[in-house]
């Protein structure tokens, strides 16, 4: 459609470029003659050229895929938000007196478990980005040197290591806060034992500052540390991922393929409708997907595709070697042997409407612990869709719209009247019928550039077959009067509406193939008012 687009707007740019002269003292009118636009117009430039292919006699099929739905690592776990409260006290009911340097007594290393749900079991954890939040407490008189140390996260060959001088916690002053970025530390999960899952290791000093006085610390008394891992977004995870169900509720996904189109009593010969899963995760699931239903909500109109094969499809596991993965793709072909896909992609649907769930692991873990994931990375649903260009129709029409503005361009009353003169070679099997609506700022019809009745490209001579055999030429007026002129000036908006009419009663389905074309010649007939000093 962009071709046609760009010559309707050629009609109005070239009164412009005439009519733009140096203002004179005498001024006459003159008629002149020139050519505009010799071009050679296919189906190709309708609709758009890259998503056409031809077979081996040339007739045209439309190819496109269009993602329908598309699940990421976040919708198959999460790393919850966990905190936790680490005392650091004197644990002699009689208390001890410290000198700088000295420890307040020993603290075993510990653990850290984040409570994942759905049965998820990992054994690493790769940080996008996430943070570890600490506020931090003494209630001694001296500062307190605290060394927080996580052996079970790397980064750059060494532990995450917090190193913290804590001072004093007085009445009604602020508790010392720290955040700290967790991005690009790997997680090892499995615990002290190295037999537990979604667990880290955490170890702790907490000593007088060496700096500070010698103080005496009862019992209980010393420091805590308040940490909370918060917003952890994984880059890449191992483990186990459960047996969950991830359900996907009724929607509706656009489907834009046939945007600008539409058609009366239209039905295609044939049709196939491939959906393409494709798993990038390192599990096995299973799918089964309903209600999918082809939408035109233009003409108010619903086809519920019926078939069996998508109610229950196996989904192998992807593989990977290193940071490359190997996704596992499943094609579930819907054609006309085992479906409606005829009627339902005939509807021309501008958006589909899908419900389904997905089961994870539904054989448990077969893995032993090795499923995987990156982040970005999921299972994605495309349809591929290929529709050979043989149907039946009253006709279609395709439209579109353009954005003007000429209310301030004086040049245009340079022009008195005139007509574009279109020359049409038509090697289709249709007509063409051409308008091109004026539409003001409140959206409405003003004006027309064809004239109703001298608007139409005549069909090609066609066979038994409806085979083109001749084309067939017409010619086309576009008038330029002083009244379009001034609607001209009130347009914001032209509307392009051009209608392809089937023949009557054919003898069989209309084809469309490779070397149909529309060959348009334009020529100008102005007369133009000119001023000279």
């Amino acid at each position: 459609m962009s071709v046609l687009r760009r010559i309707y707007l050629l009609f109005l740019i070239l009164l412009l470029g005439y009519a733009c002269r140096k203002p004179t003292s005498a001024s006459w009118d003159v008629d002149v003659v020139f050519p505009v636009i010799k071009s050679s117009l296919n189906i190709r430039n309708f609709i758009g050229d890259s998503i056409f292919k031809a077979d081996n006699t040339g007739l045209l099929s439309l190819n496109v895929t269009r993602e329908i739905t598309a699940i990421k690592l976040d919708s198959l776990l999460n790393l919850p938000d966990t905190s936790i409260v680490n005392s650091f006290t004197v644990p002699s009911p009689f208390g001890i007196t410290l000198t700088p340097g000295q420890a307040l007594t020993f603290f075993p290393t510990t653990e850290l478990n984040f409570n994942i749900p759905n049965g998820v079991a990992l054994k690493r954890v790769d940080v996008r980005s996430g943070l570890l939040k600490v506020k931090f407490t003494n209630d001694l008189s001296q500062p307190l040197d605290l060394l927080y140390i996580i052996p079970s996260a790397i980064k750059n060959g060494q532990p995450l290591t917090l190193a913290v001088i804590v001072p004093p916690t007085l009445p009604n002053k602020d508790t010392l806060f720290k955040t700290y970025d967790l991005s690009g530390y790997s997680m090892n999960m499995r615990g002290l034992s190295g037999n537990v899952y979604n667990t880290i290791v955490q170890a702790y000093t907490v000593s007088l500052s060496p700096g500070a006085s010698s103080v005496h610390a009862n019992y209980a008394q010393g420091a805590t540390a308040h940490l909370t891992y918060s917003k952890i977004v994984p880059d890449y995870v191992e483990g186990y991922f459960g047996q969950q169900t991830i359900d996907l509720p009724l929607d509706t996904a656009r489907f834009d393929i046939f945007n600008n189109f539409q058609a009366a009593n239209f039905l295609l010969n044939s049709a196939t409708l491939n959906f393409k899963i494709l798993n990038e995760f390192g599990a096995e699931f299973t799918s089964s997907f309903s209600n999918i239903k082809s939408v035109n909500t233009i003409n108010n109109t619903v086809v519920q595709l019926t078939n069996g094969l998508l109610s229950n499809i196996n989904i192998n596991r992807a593989t990977k070697a290193g940071y490359t993965i190997y996704p596992s793709i499943k094609t579930i072909s819907i054609t006309t042997d085992n479906s409606n896909i005829v009627p339902f992609l005939s509807n021309l649907p501008n958006k589909l409407t899908y419900q389904g769930k997905i089961n994870v692991n539904p054989l448990g873990n077969l893995s032993g612990y090795n499923d995987f994931a990156f982040y970005n990375t999921g299972i994605k649903v495309a349809a591929d869709i290929n529709i050979p260009l043989r149907f039946n129709a009253s006709y279609f029409k395709l439209i579109s719209s353009s954005t003007v503005d000429f209310a301030n361009v004086k040049q245009l009353e340079h022009v008195n009247s005139g007509n574009f003169i279109i020359s049409a070679l038509n090697s289709y099997p249709f007509r063409a019928q051409l308008q091109a609506y004026l539409m003001n700022d409140q959206n409405q019809v003003i004006d027309s550039l064809f004239t109703p009745g001298n608007n139409f490209m005549e069909r090609g001579v066609i066979d038994a077959q409806n085979i083109v055999i001749t084309a067939t030429q017409s010619k086309l007026n576009v008038p330029v009067t002083k009244g379009k002129i001034e609607n001209l000036k009130k347009t914001k908006i032209i509307k392009l509406v051009t209608y392809f009419i089937m023949p009557t009663n054919p003898p069989g389905d209309i084809k469309l193939f490779e070397n149909y074309s529309f060959d348009v010649n334009i020529i100008a007939e102005l007369n133009y008012n000119v001023n000279r000093n």
